[in-house]
């Protein structure tokens, strides 16, 4: 069928065609045939709802109405494409049109079902719950849920305003369709009730939130809780495939019930097992009742996977209520009946072979301790019988690392929780099972350690280690850890004998010469142990009899590490454990964390007992030691390893700080790296590609160097002595020998050491020796770099390095007034990007990565003219006056590279186009703008360019574009206003279908979409109002007229108030009213929904005037 309006007209479609386009749009291999599908389907089913770059090319002034939205001659709006989608729904059999109109027709209720009339809501709800019962026992799941969802939004829209909306619920709940289609259909009401709308429906979503959870959400939970009791199994009986779905049904909604968000804060997902639910107190009546744990216990000894896991699933949530939602005498029996519901599970491993079932019940044992203390039953047979119990699962569980890897972490968790409440002095105390505790905890310790250790023999031969996920091995340590601490005098112990032990077999191994990978690999974990332990230390709360036991498990680890080293020094084939590696530099982490810190180390009893196990005396020592483990990895791991990455970040903290930079700085071991610091015997240094590594190694030594308030020149000579003779035998070589193999990795290095190194300069005073040494001859071999066309690599490490010269960090280049230097760093950095424009200009050999080879060069290029010009160190608007071209070669480079590249380039590339709106934002600000001289093509390239910006992914580029706009504008404005003439003027007016194009796209994006970034939009809105009034009246005006009669009074008076809220005179009062009267206008639309559609070729009503309209006539176009 042919439904290309201007040949054959338009033709009603058959259901078999409809069917058909479905089919195709959702399932066809070819994406034309999709796209033709979705086309014709678009007409037929429009849903108003079209992008923002959809309309902009939709339809305009100049275009006529020839391209508006086409939609079928009978749809005046969205109640008739509304009307055609249900009957389609109703009359459709196949799966895919059911589904593809469903997802048509949620768009359109959620963006204009305020359109419609009473009558016309009422029969959408009325048809979506008619399809249900007609054909939900039908349907597939997925499909009774989408339109389910559907009508839930039809009902949350409607709550307040039609009461027959809000029986809906009650229709349901009273049998209105088949027992499991209604648990289905609640259960997509409470989670579409719950489901976080786009931003503009938050406010009205919230308030029917609260009304739905008041009045219909306990009842739902009640409906779901006697649906389970009707369909749970008795004792040996079995159950229909109708009874189990539900069953099934029934637990999913109690689990969404008790997760809906009762208190309209929803909680980060990551912390969900530390979330108490904040359910109502007046569901007192359905939760606090006789047997209400029993039916899910017995449920789930009674039924199988996967039913029996759901029961778990809400025991975990129930488990989760508040402890305040029970009174004392209520709290204490449940908790009793939990811990001995629990305790049952576990003494008969009631269900435990099934992965799921285990699973949740750990959850369950974790979420149950984080809740609920127990200290309402620490006197009762439950608690000791739940400890006993949970204390013997545990041993088994950590076992089952490869069968529940996640299960580990809840188990942990429980006994953390233990842990954290136990005091030890009630070790000895059965009463409250103080003794189980305290046999338990050093067990739980030591079964880890073990179950870990034999995982890690095991992966050996499977491959999937749990030593992969560090983030993972990390919290179950810190778990131990906090287990470890509670009970210190039992746990430490157990920690140092583990580690000794693998320790003297790892030093037989390699005394007898035997492969020791799997041993390095199992030696992770006791290192971990250690490391986690030292970090948990309490310094409040900790003994002096714990810091030896640290300080014992510390030199232990020290002792691991010298054998370490000393088998990678011996060049065995095996290469190195890096995880054994990671784990002896956590430790290193943290004890400087726990024992030196940022503010100065104190004698405390673990350095006396380091000094007679180690010889380390006191912090000094420790910190000398460290920075020699940081160099010995530095020289001996390859410069991708994270190891090396590790060692790195631990030399920048140790430097970061104002007082350990300082401690640092007295050290021996730094003396000498400083003396010494490019030497070749890093490994890391000799690569070209890990600059992230460099600026943390130089940056780290840069604040060592300055770490005094003024360092001798001598010193600072002596550090710069390797560079500076790198740089003077560059300099003496000629240009053609600079791209030799041989030579190019020098190059690229020192220029990525200079700018990691100058990065960390932040006073003027240290910034002024780095340019006394650079200027003005050596300087001379970045011209160089940027010069070599032929090789971007070296030129981008030399244009980073000026964009870092040039920048002003901390104010370290506010020259004095009578200085030169600020000049002759614009000189020199403007030269390169006139030198590296040139050659990327005049280039005309082929690119094979268009982006490493030109745009990254450019996009630097921009960053350091924005810097120069942001930086307001330099007087630039002096240059033209005595004659010097620096500025204007910069400029005119810039601007004829933005001509040479596509627009959709430029935004294509993220680091481009921010790079491009940034600069462009510094260049032509208003005190600016007279300095760049604009031709008519850049001027409009400029243009196009920010409106390409307005849809970048970063709000913070068209921000950059409207600032671009507005300062060119305003520039403009003000010159007239004060009859100055100037080619800005003269651009601006010349063109003014270019200024016209920018205040139709920018209406667009006000009226039509919701952006975070209004009050940037605003500014160069109000200039281009001033410059264009009546066009920007017709056009709103021609706005209104698309839309539906329902909207357009509302609509009328908002854009009344809009645009008649200050005088259009350029004054700052006026500019803040009007962007006022723009955040007040998006009040308004977002109060009342006034969502609007995209203009279509049945929607066009009668003209409209909205400076003229009065309220009545206002009215009268909402009764049209």
């Amino acid at each position: 069928m042919n439904v290309n309006q201007e040949t054959d007209g338009p033709v009603q479609p058959t259901l078999e065609q409809l069917d058909t386009w479905c089919e195709q749009a959702l399932s066809s291999a070819s994406s034309e045939a999709r796209e033709e599908a979705e086309r014709r389907l678009r007409y037929f089913f429009p849903t108003f709802s079209e992008t923002q770059a959809e309309l902009s090319d939709a339809y305009g002034i100049s275009s006529g109405q020839e391209r508006v939205l086409a939609v079928f001659p009978t749809i005046k709006g969205p109640a008739d494409a509304a009307r055609l989608m249900t009957w389609f729904l109703h009359q459709s059999a196949k799966v895919y049109s059911q589904t593809y109109v469903v997802r048509r027709l949620r768009t359109l209720v959620l963006n204009h079902l305020g359109v419609m009339a009473d009558d016309q809501k009422a029969a959408l709800r009325v048809s979506l719950l008619e399809a249900i019962r007609e054909k939900g026992s039908e349907m597939p799941a997925f499909l009774v849920d989408d339109i389910t969802r559907t009508l839930a939004l039809v009902v949350m829209f409607t709550w307040f305003d039609m009461s027959e909306s809000r029986d809906v619920i009650d229709q349901v709940l009273e049998g209105a369709v088949h027992r499991v289609l209604a648990l289905q259909m609640l259960r997509a009401f409470v989670e579409e009730f719950n489901r976080e709308l786009p931003a503009r429906y938050i406010a009205r979503q919230r308030r029917v939130v609260v009304a739905f959870r008041d009045k219909q959400l306990k009842a739902i939970f009640a409906h779901a809780l006697e649906a389970m009791r009707a369909a749970t199994p008795t004792a040996g009986s079995d159950t229909t495939a109708e009874q189990r779905q539900a069953l099934s049904q029934s637990l999913l909604l109690q689990r969404d019930c008790l997760g809906f968000d009762f208190i309209g804060l929803a909680p980060d997902e990551a912390s969900d097992d530390a979330v108490a639910i904040q359910i109502p107190s007046t569901w007192k009546d359905v939760v606090q009742v006789d047997g209400f744990l029993d039916a899910y216990f017995d449920g789930y000894a009674r039924s199988g996977p996967p039913i029996s896991s759901q029961f778990i699933e809400v025991l975990v949530q129930v488990a989760s209520i508040r402890r305040s939602f029970y009174m004392e005498a209520v709290r204490v029996q449940f908790v009793r009946r939990m811990a001995r519901g629990i305790s049952e599970i576990l003494s008969g491993t009631i269900g435990l072979e099934d992965v799921e079932n285990y699973h949740h019940l750990c959850r369950l044992l974790a979420r149950f301790r984080c809740i609920h203390t127990l200290v309402e039953i620490e006197d009762a047979a439950e608690y000791r019988d739940l400890l006993a119990a949970v204390a013997s699962f545990t041993m088994t569980g950590l076992t089952l690392w490869e069968w529940s890897p996640n299960s580990i972490a809840p188990l942990l968790t429980f006994w953390a929780k233990v842990a954290a409440t136990h005091d030890v002095r009630d070790d000895s105390n059965a009463a409250i099972a103080g003794d189980v505790i305290s046999e338990t905890l050093p067990r739980v310790v030591r079964e880890f350690l073990r179950a870990m250790v034999a995982a890690t023999a095991r992966a050996a031969d499977t491959g999937d280690s749990p030593l992969d996920n560090t983030d993972s091995v990390l919290e179950n340590m810190s778990s131990v850890a906090a287990i470890a601490r509670a009970s210190y005098e039992r746990c430490a112990p157990v920690v140092l004998e583990t580690l000794r032990e693998m320790a003297a077999e790892y030093q037989e191994m390699l005394r007898t010469g035997q492969d020791v990978t799997v041993v390095e690999l199992q030696l992770s974990w006791p290192v971990y142990a250690v490391a986690l332990c030292i970090s948990a230390r309490q310094p409040y709360r900790s003994l002096p009899e714990d810091d030896r036991r640290d300080a014992d498990m510390f030199a232990t680890a020290l002792e691991l590490d010298r054998l370490v080293q000393q088998r990678i020094q011996s060049n065995i084939a095996t290469p190195p454990c890096e995880s054994l590696e990671l784990a002896l530099l956590q430790t290193h982490v943290a004890f400087r964390s726990s024992f030196i810190g940022e503010g100065g180390h104190k004698v405390t009893a673990v350095f006396a007992q380091l000094s007679s196990l180690v010889g380390l005396p006191d912090g000094a020592a420790v910190l000398d030691l460290i920075l020699q483990k940081v160099l010995f990895n530095l020289r001996s791991w390859p410069a991708q390893s994270p190891v090396v990455h590790r060692s790195l970040q631990l030399f920048h903290d140790m430097t970061a700080g104002y007082v350990s930079v300082r401690q640092v700085a007295k050290l021996d071991t730094i003396t000498l790296l400083l003396a010494n610091h490019s030497s070749e015997q890093l490994q890391f240094l000799r690569s070209i590609d890990e600059y992230k590594q460099r600026a943390l190694y130089y940056g780290g030594l840069a604040r060592v160097l300055f770490a005094s308030d003024t360092p001798s020149p001598a010193q600072f000579v002596e550090f710069m002595h390797p560079w500076t003779a790198t740089v003077d035998e560059l300099l003496a070589m000629p240009e053609e020998q600079l791209v030799q193999d041989a030579v190019r990795p020098n190059l690229i290095r020192v220029l990525r050491d200079l700018r990691g190194f100058l990065a960390a300069i932040s006073s003027k005073s240290n910034f002024m020796r780095f340019f006394e040494w650079i200027m003005p001859q050596r300087i001379e071999l970045v011209h160089r770099a940027v010069r070599m066309g032929r090789d971007s690599h070296v030129q981008i490490a030399g244009l980073k390095f000026l964009a870092e010269f040039a920048y002003n960090r901390t104010q370290r280049l506010n020259f004095d007034v009578s200085s030169a230097n600020g000049i002759l760093i614009f000189r020199e950095a403007s030269r390169a990007i006139w030198e590296y424009g040139r050659l990327a200009i005049d280039s005309r050999e082929p690119v094979r990565n268009v982006y490493k080879e030109r745009y990254k060069g450019v996009a630097v290029c921009f960053t350091t003219l924005m810097r120069l010009v942001a930086g307001k160190y330099v007087a630039i608007g002096v240059m033209p006056l005595y004659g010097d071209v620096a500025l204007e070669r910069a400029y005119q480079t810039v601007l004829e590279l933005l001509r040479q590249f596509p627009i959709a380039d430029v935004i294509a590339y993220p680091k481009l186009g921010k790079a491009t709106m940034s600069m462009l934002e510094v260049l032509l600000a208003k005190n600016n703008v007279d300095l760049v001289q604009l031709t008519e093509a850049a001027h409009e390239q400029i243009m196009r360019l920010c409106v390409e910006a307005f849809d970048h992914a970063e709000t913070a580029v068209s921000s950059a574009a409207c600032s671009v706009i507005d300062g060119l504008l305003t520039a403009a404005i003000e010159s007239v206003d004060a009859g100055r003439s100037q080619k800005l003027v003269e651009l601006v007016q010349a063109r003014p279908d270019i200024t016209q194009h920018l205040l139709k796209t920018m209406l667009n994006i006000v009226l039509f979409e919701d952006r975070p970034n209004d009050w940037s939009f605003s500014r160069p809105l109000f200039c281009l109002m001033v410059l264009h009034r009546e066009f920007a009246l017709q056009y709103t005006s021609q706005i209104v007229q698309y839309q539906p009669a329902e909207r357009r009074g509302d609509l009328i008076a908002a854009l009344k108030d809009l645009l008649s809220s200050t005088e259009l005179v350029l004054t700052t009062a006026n500019r803040d009213a009007f962007t006022q009267a723009l955040t007040h206008y998006r009040r308004e639309v977002t109060a009342k929904n006034l969502i609007l559609m995209v203009p279509s070729t049945q929607t066009l009503g009668a003209p409209v005037d909205i400076m003229k309209s009065t309220d009545a006539e206002a009215q009268e176009a909402m009764a049209e």
